[in-house]
């Protein structure tokens, strides 16, 4: 009975979850490979503030890991332990190999002033990951092993459930926070357009765009579109339990993170990537082989298959 309950909001089986390791692991893996951890590593380690638990790291060992080889270094380890996890070889250790590891690198990113809460999300959910039978389908491990997934789905559907519920509170504090803060200040008609505005101009960014100087001309719909926002924001939480507020939701927040980027200049990869446990993985493949020019491409290469069979056989 709590599996079929359960069935009814995520997908409970092997496939699903360890698709979502692959989705996320890989996504990090990508933004891993294209950032600089040298340029990290010129950094003086005089200007470290450490928080939380990177205060239990001596000084000298900082003066080892913040030097371009140091992080060179650094770097290495989290390509080879994100590649295992993305395709499943040895799960068990790459999924917490890569997790602690991540953690470690945010911990030095905010050490030295770099607050940003859109890997956070991302960040969870690789904890859950690492503690979750991840490899049981949809990996090397599955394939080499031929190991069979548990008949039980709740060890499946248990861990998505939980990652969703992640990035849902995350949205949930979001707009928790900005009444709490800002109170009905935030939806002044000039909050909107001072806020794009500061980002646009903000020095600290690779690019600058323009659309944010638009909103002041626009002033009598911003306190509009900070209200929905918040609304958004807010009923996020929905998207775990009803699949059909779920795309509305998800394909809100889509539209939102875009906006973000051409109007505030700001950009939330992280989380956008984390939208993928919202994604029944293999049911979407199954739906994707149902469409004709699919269906045909399959039954095409099943012929030329048979052909070649055929042919090696009478040689």
């Amino acid at each position: 009975m709590e599996s079929r309950s359960l069935n009814q909001i995520v997908p409970t089986d092997a496939a699903a979850l360890g698709s979502i390791r692959a989705a996320l692991c890989g996504f990090v893996l990508i933004q891993i490979l294209l950032t600089n951890f040298g340029d990290s590593g010129r950094l003086p380690t005089t200007v470290m503030r450490p928080t939380g638990l990177m205060q239990l790291f001596p000084w000298r060992f900082y003066d080892v890991i913040i030097t371009p080889t140091g992080m060179q270094t650094l770097k290495a380890f989290l390509v080879v332990s994100f590649a295992a996890a993305a395709v499943g070889y040895s799960t068990s250790t790459a999924t917490k190999t890569a997790a602690l590891l991540f953690l470690f690198y945010q911990g030095i990113l905010r050490s030295f002033g770099h607050f940003n809460h859109d890997e956070m999300p991302v960040a969870y959910m690789l904890i859950v990951l690492a503690f979750a039978p991840c490899g049981d389908a949809f990996a090397v491990d599955s394939f080499l092993r031929r190991k069979r997934p548990h008949p039980s789905g709740i060890i499946y559907g248990i861990p998505i459930l939980m990652m969703r519920a992640l990035l849902a509170w995350s949205y949930f504090s979001s707009g928790v926070i900005k009444l709490r803060v800002a109170d009905l200040a935030y939806f002044s008609p000039d909050h909107l357009p001072a806020l794009a505005i500061l980002h646009s101009l903000d020095n600290l960014h690779d690019t600058q765009h323009r659309l944010a100087f638009w909103l002041p001309g626009v002033r009598g719909f911003t306190t509009w579109i900070l209200l929905s926002i918040v609304v958004w924001e807010l009923a996020f939480p929905l998207a775990i339990v009803f699949k059909r507020a779920r795309w509305i939701i998800l394909a809100c927040g889509v539209g939102f993170h875009v906006a973000t980027i051409f109007f505030m200049n700001i950009s939330f990869p992280y989380h956008l990537a984390a939208y993928a446990v919202f994604v029944d993985w293999p049911r979407l493949a199954i739906q994707l082989e149902r469409l004709p020019f699919l269906g045909q491409y399959r039954r095409r290469l099943s012929s030329l298959s048979a052909s070649g069979l055929s042919a090696t056989e009478s040689d």
